[in-house]
Formats: C-alpha cells, sequence, structure tokens
C-alpha cells in the first residue's frame, strides 16, 4: 500500500477524501504537521485555503523536508496565490469542486 497525509481539518471533506482513497488501497494519515507523517509518504493533500496549511511558508517547508508530491485544492485558483504556491512546492493545485470527483484518478496517474 501507498501512503497519502491529507493536510485538511474539514471533517467532511476529509471524509469523503479518505472514502475514496481507502477505495483504491491507500493508507491515510490525517497530519497537523511535518512530524506527524509516515516514513515512506509518496504524496500530500493539501487544503489551501486553511489559514495554517495554505501558507506559502508552510508549503515550503514541507516539500524542503520530504520527498512527497504535493497536490493542494482550494475554493477558488487565483494566479497570483497559485503562482506563488507553485514556487513554494506544490505540484498541482485543483479547484475544491474538482479534487474529490478526480482524486482517484491523480493518484493513480501520480504513483505510475
Amino acid at each position: 500500500m501507498k501512503d497519502i497525509a491529507l493536510f485538511v481539518k474539514d471533517f467532511q471533506k476529509g471524509t469523503e477524501l479518505s472514502d475514496r482513497l481507502t477505495a483504491i488501497e491507500m493508507n491515510i494519515t490525517f497530519a497537523e504537521s511535518i512530524y506527524d507523517l509516515p516514513d515512506q509518504c509518496q504524496i500530500g493533500l493539501i487544503d489551501l485555503d486553511d489559514e495554517k496549511f495554505g501558507t506559502v511558508q508552510f508549503v515550503s517547508e514541507l516539500n524542503s523536508q520530504t520527498k512527497m508530491t504535493l497536490l493542494g485544492y482550494m475554493e477558488k485558483v487565483q494566479k497570483e496565490s497559485r503562482d506563488k504556491l507553485k514556487a513554494a512546492g506544490c505540484d498541482m493545485i485543483l479547484p475544491k469542486a474538482s479534487v474529490v470527483k478526480n482524486i482517484q484518478s491523480l493518484v493513480k496517474e501520480l504513483l505510475k
């Protein structure tokens, strides 16, 4: 099994994501910080609307201290914030509305 860390505080969104990810046999860790991560975590999914997780500083720290592919999502993707977060190390930024619907195919594609 592969590992994914969810940096998501929204209970409903976290439940929807974990249901879809367990269906494709992913080990899921709900993380509050970098120190909560399993040893061999391949993907980090970040709620970029969250005031703690959605900062350039957090994404940059996560990117520099792990080897994870970082996926982020936000309610409305704005070019300026997207560019800053991508520069900080977020590999892909998606609209919140599409993340649950597309998470299985995204994760499968990333783990190839």
